[in-house]
């Protein structure tokens, strides 16, 4: 009984295997034959680019420096319906008094911007800013004039309002600038900007006596000293210079340098540099210098009387572009 059981199950498990032989040496159906494509058809549908090639932006969207460069204007001017958003921040401690019970300055206080510029015709550029230092307001309008090889212009004028009280200077100025530039190729550009200001920010000092030689500086009776200079200058004019330079695609140095009017109305020349990070249509600039002043008003005239030229600041930048072609 046994063995006939033995050779029944032998018998079904060679048919079975029989069975699955002839399965497999079935051939596969043939592919249907695919339509060829027509000679234009290739040149007018070309292949769609990959998820990753899609994200990466053209490079000639990211020019060398934004509408602004530090803190002063870049000679470019975005294209036409282009709207430009710029965040200024700059801690108000110096570097020196940095340390880890202030986590090195960043826990103190700090001045922030926010501006606004839309470009509404080609070559054109008109926006606003605002600064929590003063609570100043500046307008400004900038118009790129033809290039010529690698030296390019434009021109710009606006008005600075300071609402904060008890300001000493006139509550508006106004301020033009002729921006100059010449670029050395894509990754190196020197820009300089003659600014003339009908009155600067006024931001009080105090001395005992009138300073020798200083025909701007107004002294006044005070409580808290006898004399009081309130540090207001009229039709001042100085020559800003910046400079930028691309190491890399994305990631640019800027550095501008604020020359001092005189020995007598300045402390110092004024400095600021970033390192700047590009990202499709964002850049972010860490900032260093003893300049932390942002406006046309403030910034012209270097390192005031009464702020140390060695001091530090940090602080960063940040712009995000949109185009509405």
């Amino acid at each position: 009984m046994r063995h006939r059981k033995t050779t029944l199950l032998l018998a079904v498990g060679l048919a079975l295997t029989r069975s699955l032989a002839a399965q497999d040496a079935t051939p596969a159906p043939a592919p249907s034959p695919t339509p060829s494509p027509s000679p234009g058809a290739e040149a007018s549908a070309p292949p769609e680019p990959s998820p990753l090639e899609s994200l990466k932006e053209p490079v000639a969207f990211r020019p060398i420096e934004a509408n602004v460069i530090i803190n002063l204007p870049s000679v470019d001017v975005p294209t036409s319906k282009t709207l430009t958003f710029l965040v200024t921040h700059r801690f108000v401690q110096r570097v020196q008094e940095g340390n880890i019970n202030n986590f090195f300055t960043l826990d103190s206080g700090n001045t922030w911007g926010f501006g606004l510029w839309y470009a509404p015709i080609q070559h054109l550029n008109v926006g606003l800013y605002r600064t929590s230092n003063l609570n100043t307001y500046e307008a400004s309008a900038q118009y790129q004039l033809p290039s010529l090889g690698g030296f390019e212009s434009s021109l710009r004028a606006g008005e600075d309002w300071r609402t904060q009280p008890g300001v000493a200077s006139p509550k508006s100025s106004f301020f033009a600038q002729a921006v100059l530039a010449y670029s050395f190729g894509k990754y190196a550009r020197i820009t300089v900007v003659p600014t003339f200001l009908q009155d600067t920010n006024g931001f009080p000092f105090f001395v005992p006596d009138a300073i020798p030689g200083d025909q701007s500086c107004t002294l006044t009776d005070s409580q808290f000293n006898p004399w009081r200079c309130s540090g207001y200058y009229k039709n001042v004019f100085n020559v800003p210079i910046a400079a930028s330079i691309a190491i890399t695609h994305s990631i640019t140095v800027h550095g501008e340098v604020y020359p001092r009017l005189s020995k007598v109305n300045s402390n110092g020349v004024g400095w600021s540099v970033t390192v700047e990070k590009s990202l499709l249509r964002h850049r972010f600039a860490f900032f260093a210098g003893n300049q932390r002043q942002t406006t046309v008003d403030e910034y012209v005239q270097a390192v005031p009387i009464g702020r140390p030229a060695g001091n530090i600041y940090l602080g960063f930048n940040l712009f995000r572009a949109w185009n509405f072609k």
